[in-house]
């Protein structure tokens, strides 16, 4: 099975420049995360893969039709990498914005109402979705 979140993953496995060690999740937290978003996602990629591969029945390497099911797969796989992307990032995000409230960090207050907006425009989207 071909990670959704592999190069996420391998961009975050340390802290970030301008992110605080203290409130940067460790790898093992961010392996779980990673592992979690893949499994609940899973059911999204078989199925994109069910479409490719019953749009590729009977159909010959090299064709027009070969080509458009590949480009509409790449396509809908490209989706869920970005949802997948999305999701990890935030959620990591959230992590580091309780660990520094956990730890009396002072957080601007529009830095918090960006955050909270920030928020809400992804619960929406995952609503709509």
């Amino acid at each position: 099975m071909t990670s959704l979140l592999s190069p996420i993953a391998e961009q975050n496995v340390g802290p970030l420049p301008g992110v605080d060690e203290d409130v940067e999740p460790d790898a093992q937290w961010k392996g779980a995360l990673k592992a979690r978003i893949e499994q609940g996602l899973q059911s999204m990629a078989d199925k994109v893969r069910q479409e490719r591969d019953a749009g590729l029945r009977g159909v010959r390497e090299g064709s027009v039709e070969y080509e458009a099911v590949m480009q509409t797969y790449n396509i809908a796989m490209a989706h869920v990498r970005r949802v997948a992307e999305d999701q990890y990032n935030q959620e990591l995000k959230i992590a580091r914005f309780e660990r520094s409230l956990a730890l009396g960090k002072e957080i601007e207050g529009e830095e918090f109402e960006a955050f909270r907006r920030q928020q809400q425009a992804i619960w929406d989207k995952i609503k709509k979705d």
